[in-house]
């Protein structure tokens, strides 16, 4: 099983890491109801005949590439809470 570096790193170094990733994960959240807001749009105004399937393909790719970084983001919340910080 792989080593945990974040116990390795210093209270602030994790403090920081932890601001960076969830500033990080929120603007990735943002810019993901964007798209869907953006492909919602795009949906309602052609006809539903005319829509292609692969309209909806960033909806269904883009949280499988947020799950790094959320788990890498509670994993830093673990630390930090065994720490109590």
């Amino acid at each position: 099983m792989k080593k945990n570096t974040y116990s390795e790193l210093t209270n602030d170094e994790l403090v920081k890491k932890m601001i960076f990733a969830k500033q990080v994960l929120t603007a990735f959240v943002l810019i993901y109801f964007v798209v869907i807001l953006i492909l919602l749009f795009m949906f309602f105004n052609k006809n539903f005949g005319d829509v292609s399937i692969a309209l909806f393909v960033p909806i269904f790719i883009i949280p499988v590439t947020l799950a790094p970084l959320y788990i890498s983001y509670n994993m830093l919340k673990a630390e930090q809470k065994s720490r109590n910080l």
